[in-house]
């Protein structure tokens, strides 16, 4: 099975899991009693969304290139998917210990310069401080949801 397939396949399942997950979370006392369940569910059937998206366009793909060019990409996907998962604990690690915007920095530039390569530095380091200092000013000023 390509690893597209099981991508795909993993996304649906987890979707579903986090889909029925967000359905037995509380219901808000004041207001709408439904409005912390929009976000989580919508985010579960995104993720579900996004699962039969790659299913149906890796059975629709045609192979173009050949086996060789095809192992060589997959050796650099597993290199990324080790590395994403490394930084990912990492951040878990360091997020309350040295607070949101730096660990944000530190985890998200980690993740452009794995992917964009070193030569795209000025850019790396662009998008990273935007929008890391972006989202914190949106939930920090404008929501009034304070970072740690």
């Amino acid at each position: 099975m390509k690893k597209d397939m099981v991508t795909g396949i993993g996304a649906i399942i987890l979707g579903l899991l986090y889909t029925f997950k967000a359905l037995s979370l509380p219901k808000a006392s004041i207001g709408n009693p439904m409005a912390p369940l929009y976000f989580p569910l919508s985010l579960g059937v995104l993720m579900i969304l996004m699962g039969v998206i790659v299913i149906v366009v890796e059975k629709n793909k045609k192979i173009i290139s050949e086996n060789k060019k095809e192992e060589e990409k997959e050796k650099g996907y597993l290199k990324l998917i080790i590395g994403t998962i490394i930084a990912s604990l990492v951040y878990t690690i360091i997020f309350d210990k040295i607070g949101f915007i730096i660990s944000t920095i530190l985890f998200l530039g980690f993740i452009l310069f794995m992917v964009n390569g070193r030569e795209n530095w000025q850019t790396n380091i662009m998008v990273t401080v935007i929008f890391t200092i972006g989202i914190w000013y949106i939930f920090e000023k404008l929501i009034n949801i304070s970072l740690p």
